[in-house]
């Protein structure tokens, strides 16, 4: 290869960096441009009739349960349990009130499915959690993980990502 003034000497080595450089550019511009199919998040649903319905239910729920004792304020697990129960109560009429809606674009069925698939594993977690404390066990919550992060991260993302923040799993459990 040749050397330019500067003394810089184009090798195959720089000369395939520049062009792979150029290439990532261009696939960025081309993702993020009006011409690419993909150009938003695949995630964001089309349906705003049902984010706008599912957020209301959400925050009700969501108000109902910051009415409770805080998980802090329990003097045993049993006491702890008592109070996870009436708000898994208020979760489980939540999800099965998501369940119900259905998003009026059939592309977005696949999205609302997944959550409303976390939603049911998260609900039988806080359950499964209210029954070890009630033996008096002094127990850590957890929820099922895929990817090496907790389903609540998947939920409470896709809940942000369509405008739907009341829909952030509940932050009671402690």
């Amino acid at each position: 290869m040749s050397e330019t003034r500067s003394g810089f000497r184009w090798t195959p080595t720089s000369a395939g960096l520049l062009v792979a450089v150029i290439l990532i550019v261009m696939m960025w511009a081309f993702i993020l441009s009006p011409f690419s199919k993909h150009g938003g998040v695949p995630t964001t649903l089309k349906d705003t009739a049902f984010t706008a319905t599912a957020e209301r239910a959400c925050a009700a729920t969501q108000a109902r349960i910051k009415e409770l004792p805080k998980a802090e304020t329990a003097k045993s697990p049993e006491e702890r349990a008592a109070v996870l129960d009436q708000a898994n109560a208020m979760v489980a009429d939540l999800v099965t009130e998501l369940h119900a809606l259905q998003p009026k674009i059939v592309d977005d069925r696949q999205y609302t499915d997944q959550w409303l698939a976390d939603w049911d594993s998260y609900l039988a977690s806080r359950q499964a959690y209210a029954k070890v404390l009630a033996t008096g066990k002094d127990a850590r919550f957890a929820v099922q993980a895929e990817g090496g992060h907790a389903i609540t991260e998947r939920m409470d993302g896709f809940a942000v990502l369509n405008k739907m923040p009341s829909c952030q799993v509940p932050l009671d459990v402690g």
